[in-house]
């Protein structure tokens, strides 16, 4: 299966963040979309998981501009794009699991070491904008944002980094409706509407299995039907981080003790975009079927990952591996990890993967 590269120059997500960082009164380097704001004030909703194949999958009707995600092609590098205007590369976010000298491998959305099921342990030791590039455009702005989040997520530092401290919260898709209501009764000026569901429906049960299916056109349908009528008033958007690609096998790195003693630290990344980090030669092990070595100059050179900050160089692994097919790369970093139980999984560079929808209602 043929990639697919992030189209930061002018046709990503990236580019939807300039626009609406510009929209905001905080001017970016980076290119804006190709898109007409009527309005001066805007809704975002962002759908985790809806991802161009869905859309196709689904039949959806509704005109659509067809744009890629980032790579990895992950939540917790796209939200950071998305509230940041930067690219992965500027802003040090480069997959689900990070590496930094300082501290080792991070889970940045729970901001915690890899494999802890406590949230936001670092905080102690680390500022989180001490690891990452990250300047919120929100927090910029002297406009009036809010974001609605499903409960919990509002209190992370993830959230707080990327996000600010302005939010409201939800239980289920029925009230984030309420909660929109009442951010548009307060007349803000920017409302971020996320919703986390077909993620993680497809996680569980499969990309395409009917329940997920059901899901995903229920939840769309009932969004824009919701959002019409704030048209005359509001830019709304609707788009995804990522799409899902069904998991055919799943390669666990923990049995391959060949590769790992030759590492200088654990696999890190994502399933569907594993980073190696090590000062051997290798090649002569990474010979996975269906699966893309790159080094890290192939990296550096391919823009991937868009402009690379010098800070975060040494970020990137010196191999990363990348399927063309449903193949996933497990480390698995605790005992009793589910991660390898996931049916569908994302992060690599796939059509199916890559192309999420924009949808200007």
């Amino acid at each position: 299966m043929e990639f697919k590269y992030p189209e930061y120059n002018g046709n990503s997500i990236y580019n939807l963040a300039c626009k609406i960082s510009e929209s905001l009164g905080v001017e970016q380097d980076g290119k804006s979309i190709d898109l007409n704001f009527e309005k001066e004030k805007t809704i975002l909703i962002l759908m985790d998981g809806f991802g161009i194949n869905y859309v196709k999958k689904l039949n959806i009707k509704n005109d659509y501009k067809k744009i890629t995600t980032v790579f990895p092609s992950t939540t917790a590098s796209v939200l950071t794009t998305l509230f940041t205007a930067k690219t992965p590369g500027e802003h040090g976010v480069i997959g689900y699991t990070n590496f930094s000298a300082e501290i080792g491998i991070i889970n940045t959305m729970r901001y915690t070491f890899s494999g802890y099921d406590v949230n936001d342990t670092l905080s102690a030791l680390k500022n989180f904008n001490d690891i990452y590039n990250v300047t919120p455009f929100l927090k910029k702005s002297r406009k009036k944002s809010v974001s609605i989040l499903p409960g919990g997520l509002d209190k992370s530092v993830f959230t707080k980094s990327t996000m600010g401290d302005n939010y409201m919260t939800y239980r289920y898709i029925w009230d984030s409706a309420y909660q929109l209501d009442r951010c548009v009764s307060m007349n803000y000026d920017f409302i971020y509407l996320y919703i986390p569901t077909i993620d993680s429906l497809a996680h569980a049960y499969g990309t395409y299995e009917d329940s997920v299916l059901e899901a995903a056109e229920y939840i769309f349908n009932y969004v824009i039907n919701k959002v019409e009528k704030y048209k005359d008033k509001y830019n709304i958007l609707l788009t995804a981080d990522h799409g899902h690609f069904p998991t055919s096998e799943n390669i666990i790195m923990n049995e391959r003790r060949d590769i790992l003693k030759n590492l200088d630290i654990m696999p890190y990344g994502d399933s569907r975009a594993l980073f190696l980090r090590t000062r051997k030669d290798i090649d002569d092990l990474l010979d996975f079927k269906g699966t893309e070595v790159f080094k890290k100059d192939e990296i550096l050179k391919s823009g991937m990952l868009g402009i690379v900050n010098e800070d975060f160089i040494g970020r990137i692994g010196d191999y990363l591996l990348v399927p063309h097919d449903g193949r996933c790369f497990i480390y698995q970093s605790k005992i009793n990890d589910e991660y390898h139980l996931l049916k569908s999984h994302h992060g690599g560079l796939t059509e199916d993967e890559q192309y999420i929808p924009l949808f200007y209602v």
